[in-house]
């Protein structure tokens, strides 16, 4: 099935519990956050130029189809088709439009994705039918999905967090099933990835492995490696995931999926989270490397 965006409202909780429904074309009243993508318009082989779906980090561009009904659902949220979007993990596509008054980008609500975002060509799998706990993750390894933490300090109560400028924010319910499996595999907890097609992956290295799961693992990387090498199809998705080790230390595992932990995490908010922020393609929170991320793990 390929990928569409639906013209659809979507409710986001708000503070107190108390829920907002947020149509298409809407201010974002949530966190702007999620899968880093952008529309872009690049010239085909024919030389005429089109529009399509790009994830990019640094100088390396992939691109696909646009989602059937993008296009139209932008142009309700902003006069600019081209531009970043963000996918949050419930599917919730967000774009951000320039406040002339106020100079500063704000978010908008477009519409819900359906369907799987197809970059496969590219040598990427963003929907992997079967993998399991160890295996490398198959998607982008980079700006791919909701960064959320497991900490292990007291008081957590198997919440999960992520951080704005230091200030923690936890999520509405907690996720003790999924906290216990990060804690058993990475005993300092740490973040994890949770995409709009459900999936969680997540970093590790060998000083990070707890000893019980030390030898699975290592046998799923392992042969994964085999099947890389004996298919020249996944050359594209090993150059990611040496890059993704190059510059974190750290290897691109999976984790598992996000229904069997539960529904995916929200956070609750005052009245509007955001006024917008001085680049359009900026999240509301910190990043990877910040403070607020790695104080979680003391």
């Amino acid at each position: 099935m390929g990928a569409a965006i639906i013209n659809q409202a979507t409710i986001v909780p708000s503070i107190n519990g108390i829920s907002i429904e947020v149509n298409p074309g809407e201010l974002w009243p949530a966190p702007y956050r999620g899968s880093k993508y952008s529309v872009r318009r690049l010239a085909g082989e024919d030389g005429k130029d089109r529009y399509r779906l790009v994830w990019a980090r640094k100088d390396k561009l992939v691109h696909t189809l646009v989602p059937k009904g993008l296009i139209s659902l932008l142009r309700e949220s902003r006069p600019s088709i081209t531009g970043s979007i963000r996918i949050t993990s419930h599917r919730e596509v967000l774009c951000k439009r320039l406040n002339e008054n106020t100079g500063f980008w704000v978010p908008h609500y477009i519409g819900i994705l359906e369907g799987d975002l197809d970059f496969d060509d590219n040598g990427f799998d963003l929907n992997p039918n079967e993998l399991s706990t160890g295996q490398f993750w198959r998607g982008f390894h980079f700006k791919h999905g909701e960064t959320w933490a497991v900490w292990t300090r007291g008081g957590n109560e198997d919440y999960l967090y992520w951080s704005k400028r230091g200030v923690y924010f936890k999520s509405t319910v907690p996720y003790p099933e999924l906290c216990k499996l990060v804690r058993e595999i990475r005993p300092k907890g740490g973040r994890i990835y949770i995409t709009e097609h459900g999936h969680i992956w997540f970093n590790l290295n060998d000083a990070e492995l707890s000893y019980k799961y030390r030898d699975e693992i290592q046998r799923e990387m392992l042969d994964d490696i085999e099947l890389f090498k004996n298919d020249k199809k996944y050359d594209t998705l090993i150059q990611s995931i040496s890059e993704r080790i190059i510059a974190t230390k750290l290897r691109p595992l999976y984790l598992g999926k996000m229904e069997d932990f539960g529904e995916p995490p929200r956070t609750y908010f005052e009245a509007v989270f955001s006024q917008g922020t001085k680049l359009e393609d900026e999240d509301d929170e910190d990043g990877d490397h910040s403070r607020g991320y790695r104080r979680m793990r003391r």
